[in-house]
């Protein structure tokens, strides 16, 4: 048992330090450039807050404070739900901006995506809201009957009628809901990309890898979100009926499961996309130059007191930004036309 929890407590910290630097850069990269303005980066950047409150929250909740924290289910659930939701609206996001992009032109505007988030986090929170009433009905009744000392601690009836109820809320609207749309969604995009009567037809093997490579992302992404969710809320039911020797290890691999999840999204949706990852290297490079270089020029700015601040601007560029980011491979003149979650 020893063994098998360093193992995990490894694999944890290890998926933990993934999921922040991924999920902060991908903000970090969105948040920096202005011309990432639009609604498929807008849900991205909403999906690595979520999935970066899901991780730190789980780890801290689970695996450092496991028993002292009495929420601690609720709380994994409402963080899990307000990503998977993101997932589902990127999918949605994604259906109109291919096979309706006239709508998705004129509607898809940041006030709208704003109030769809802001639903997501609300949907997110009352779903999770059965799930602080169990718990601290349960804890009630648990402590009641320690202090009568009755020697008896079996749950009344309704509250296990209650727990099972919300059990199997949870398993339609947190993963066979969120499935189906996802589901719905990408074969739809994939049918339009190969079998569409309007769609051109031509042999250009530019646009069949195109295509390919789209098809293999949306197979991807559906695959990797049912693999990932399934065993967390199937562990919900299949608790009820069957009696799991040591249960606890199961409960800890699918949550595992579920954080590899939220820790590869960043590289799903953001890092596949060469104009994005020559964006994180640009940050980087500007945080390192930046550091190291800009102090040396300020002192000497201070001391010959003879430059102008449009020098000083192009000084910092040419000796700090430009020769890292051409021995890195990266043009300084690149500009983002398309999100990091559009097709290339």
């Amino acid at each position: 048992m020893d063994i098998f929890v360093t193992i995990i407590a490894c694999v944890s910290i290890l998926i933990l330090l993934c999921n922040v630097v991924g999920n902060v850069l991908v903000i970090a990269v969105i948040k920096r450039n202005k011309e990432l303005n639009n609604a498929n980066t807008c849900l991205l950047a909403n999906l690595a807050s979520s999935d970066l409150l899901f991780t730190v929250f789980t780890c801290v909740d689970i695996f450092l404070l496991s028993d002292q924290v009495v929420y601690s289910f609720a709380e994994f659930i409402f963080h899990a739900l307000a990503s998977i939701y993101m997932l589902v609206a990127l999918a949605v996001e994604r259906y109109c901006a291919i096979l309706k992009p006239f709508v998705h032109l004129t509607r898809a505007v940041k006030s709208l995506l704003w109030k769809v988030i802001i639903v997501i986090w609300i949907f997110a929170g009352v779903l999770s809201a059965p799930g602080y009433a169990i718990t601290f009905l349960s804890e009630q009744h648990t402590w009641k009957n320690a202090a009568i000392m009755n020697g008896t601690n079996e749950m009344p009836v309704w509250i296990e009628t209650l727990n099972i109820t919300y059990r199997f809320v949870l398993l339609v609207f947190g993963l066979v809901l969120p499935s189906a749309v996802t589901i719905f969604c990408y074969s739809r995009v994939i049918y339009h990309l190969w079998f569409n009567t309007g769609a051109d037809r031509t042999t250009n093997t530019t646009l069949l890898q195109s295509r390919r490579k789209l098809t293999k992302l949306f197979i991807f992404v559906t695959i990797t979100f049912i693999v990932t969710w399934t065993p967390t809320f199937g562990r919900l039911i299949v608790t009820l009926f069957v009696d799991i020797r040591e249960a606890w290890k199961f409960e800890l691999f699918s949550v595992l499961l579920a954080m590899a999840g939220s820790t590869a999204n960043p590289v799903i949706y953001s890092f596949r996309c060469p104009r994005f990852r020559q964006e994180v290297v640009k940050l980087l490079a500007f945080c390192c130059c930046r550091r190291k270089r800009l102090p040396s020029i300020t002192r000497s700015f201070i001391k010959a007191n003879d430059y102008s601040l449009t020098d000083i601007k192009r000084t910092c560029t040419r000796s700090a930004i430009v020769p890292l980011s051409i021995s890195l491979g990266v043009t300084s003149s690149f500009q983002l036309s398309n999100g990091p979650g559009q097709s290339q």
